[in-house]
Order: structure tokens, then sequence, then C-alpha cells
């Protein structure tokens, strides 16, 4: 839930929750997983009820934990300073967290949806931008304390604040302008309840004025028993068409994944230089030991037509709730998806909601398409990694923003 403007650009470092595809994903009017029966409230003027207030904000907590709010607005683990040269263990323990794929493990579970992570933003080779994910606890002074829901849900289907600033939103915010009232206001109201932390976060530094976003949702989400479920998933909440799409003459072409024809949509950076601290720079969208570019995979072949369109339903949801990849390695073993795949958060996705988006893969149209074989690894040469993902070698401002000697 990074709350930042509409504009489809290349986000270079911080947590992504934007090419990653992080998730807001409605519940089903039916029993939970977890046995809470998910029935549909009023929005926050009907409130009164203790009863259904708790209803909805435990549809709320699902939807912030399937839809990893955490992941972008939750700040690392770390001092606020870098640690001493003299300090092996915390110079070890940082190291660890820059290249250690699951980069769950760094965020500071103390400081919950804090922000403060950093977003560095290639506008082009002489031009760059800096947004900070925002503090969406409710702390008076630094986060939503003082923001009724309603203030809330315009700013997550608008980007417009309670006091008029207009938020730079990127992916997955660009679709949450169709996010129905009943699944907005139970988010609005869980934030609502979280414990305040009180975190100053960093004015952003952009070289335009961010646009409010037009919204017109429906007033209530499709139930797991309706056929447009996934598909309202999909355009309000998911982002399966953030990730496994590219551009392509000036049209989306969704699902058939990623493309080196394009550099914002599809395709993920990934390095050692990860920041952890809101001064720090870096390529890194996510950890890695070395550089790499990771292109998203086609899904359409898993549908009508494809080459995988033997692969079950189950092996699907296990995909995207567990990490396993639908399809075995050379030697017919099950193996890992790459962490930029949010299971650690998808985990906990209701078997409905699981099985309606798994369902709509399936029934997708095969259209025939060469995504590059990925990982692509480049070692050290960051240069390298920079050129493949933007199509240009880096200019002196791009070493100078992505913390590099230029």
């Amino acid at each position: 839930m990074h709350v930042s403007n509409g504009a489809r650009l290349p986000v270079a470092a911080g947590v992504v929750s934007a090419v990653v595809g992080l998730s807001m994903v409605a519940c089903s009017e039916t029993t939970s997983d977890n046995g809470v029966n998910e029935t549909r409230v009023p929005k926050s003027e009907n409130n009164g009820n203790s009863q259904a207030a708790n209803i909805m904000i435990t549809r709320g907590r699902y939807l912030a934990t399937i839809g990893a709010c955490e992941a972008c607005h939750t700040p690392p683990e770390v001092p606020q300073n870098p640690p001493d040269p003299s300090d092996k263990k915390q110079i070890a323990r940082e190291r660890n967290f820059r290249t250690d794929p699951d980069w769950v493990k760094y965020l500071d579970h103390d400081r919950p949806n804090a922000g403060g992570v950093p977003f560095v933003i290639r506008l082009s080779k002489d031009s760059n931008a800096v947004v900070y994910s925002r503090n969406i606890t409710p702390d008076n002074e630094t986060g939503i304390g003082s923001w009724s829901e309603d203030d809330i849900v315009k700013a997550l289907r608008t980007g417009v604040t309670k006091n008029g600033r207009v938020l730079f939103m990127f992916p997955p915010h660009s679709f949450y302008p169709n996010l129905a009232d009943d699944d907005a206001y139970a988010l609005a109201r869980y934030l609502k309840s979280l414990k305040p932390v009180r975190h100053e976060i960093p004015d952003r530094v952009l070289p335009f004025d961010p646009q409010p976003a037009k919204s017109d949702p429906p007033e209530k989400a499709p139930s797991s028993r309706d056929p447009k479920r996934a598909d309202y998933l999909l355009s309000a909440l998911v982002g399966c068409t953030e990730c496994h799409s590219h551009h392509e003459g000036g049209n989306l072409k969704k699902f058939v994944g990623g493309d080196p024809k394009d550099a914002t949509t599809g395709v993920f950076r990934f390095g050692p230089d990860l920041p952890l601290r809101v001064h720090e720079r870096g390529l890194a969208t996510f950890p890695y030991p070395g550089y790499a570019v990771f292109y998203a995979d086609n899904l359409t072949k898993f549908g009508v037509g494809g080459p995988q369109s033997k692969t079950s339903v189950k092996k699907i949801m296990r995909a995207f709730r567990e990490g396993v990849s639908p399809e075995p390695d050379e030697y017919g073993r099950p193996s890992p998806l790459n962490h930029i795949m949010l299971w650690q958060f998808y985990s906990r996705m209701s078997d409905d909601d699981s099985y309606a988006i798994a369902r709509l893969i399936k029934k997708l149209r095969y259209e025939p398409h060469e995504v590059p074989r990925s990982p692509i690894y480049f070692g050290e040469d960051w240069r390298a990694a920079f050129e493949q993902v933007f199509g240009e070698p880096p200019s002196g401002n791009d070493a100078k923003i992505f913390g590099k000697n230029p």
C-alpha cells in the first residue's frame, strides 16, 4: 500500500511493491481459511455495532496481509546510523540483509507499516526522483492518526491526502481506484486499528506535480461464487497484470510476460545495493548476491492452447501461495520460484480467492511470446545489468542516483 502517482515509471531501489505486483486482494462472502465469517459490512458511518466493526477489521487485516502492505511500508530492522567500521558483527548482519533473497527477514516487525522505504525512480538519463513509503500507522503526527476512514479511502483511490496534497502513486496503487467500497473501508478500518508508530518520513523529490487519479468504484466486490470475482481481483487488487505483462507500441500486452523493450513492467533488478536507510541509494529492487535481471513469465502458456495447458489449477495455486514452480526442474523435481513472488504474504489467501485467480489463468488464450531465460546474471558488473534493463549505458546521473561513482 505504498501511497505515492499514476505514472508508470521504472523503480530502481527499495523493496518494491510496484513491479512485483503487491496486491490488495478482497476476501469472499464465506468462511475464510482462519474460520472467520467474512460478511460484507457497510462503510464507516455504520460502525456502532462492535461485532460488525470487529468483522470489518478482520477482513481489513486479511486484505492487508495478502496485499503485502508491510513489504513496502515496513522499514528494515537496522540502526538509524550505519555501523562503525569496527562493528564486524553488525556489518556482517547488514551484508546478509542485502544478499539474502528471502528479503522478508530484514523487515522490522516492531515497526510494521511505519514507512520510510526509499524508491529511486529513473525518469531519464538526466532526470530522477526519490519517493518514500508513507507511515500508514495511526500516529497523529507522523502517520494517519488524524485521518478519518473517508480520508484514507480517498487517498487510496485518488492519491489525494487529507490536506489536499496529491501523492505519487505507482503500481499497485494505480489500480486501487477500482477498489470496491466494502473492501476499501474494511482496509481503512484495519489501518486505524493498528498500533501507532512515530516515524518521521523524508519528503519526496519529484520534478513534476502528480495528478489525482479518477475513481468510479463499485459499491461491493463480487462474491467468491460470482464468475466476475477474478476479473475484479485483477482489475482492482492483485498485481498479476502489472508483473506478467509488458508494453508494446503504447499498448499493454497482458499476461504474456516481460520483454527487454519495456524497462518499467515485467522486469526486476537484483543486486547487493538494497538501501537499508532513507539516505542510501542502490540499483537493487531485491537483494541478491551479485547483479541479475529477471523477466516475469508468460502466464498464457498455462491457458487454452498453451504448452503448459495441462498444468492443474492446484499447481498454479501452490505456485503463488507456497512459492513452488508449477514446472519441475530438468530432473523432474519441484523447484522454488524467485522471491519476487510474494508467497510469504499470499500464503494466507483464501482458497476461494486463490482458486478464482488460478482458474482465470487457466482460461487465458495462449499468446506466443518468448521471455528471456531468467535470471540473467552479471556478477559484479552493475553497468551491464543496468544496460540490460534500460537499453542504454548508465549516464553520470544514473551512476550518482544509484550510489555509484560516475
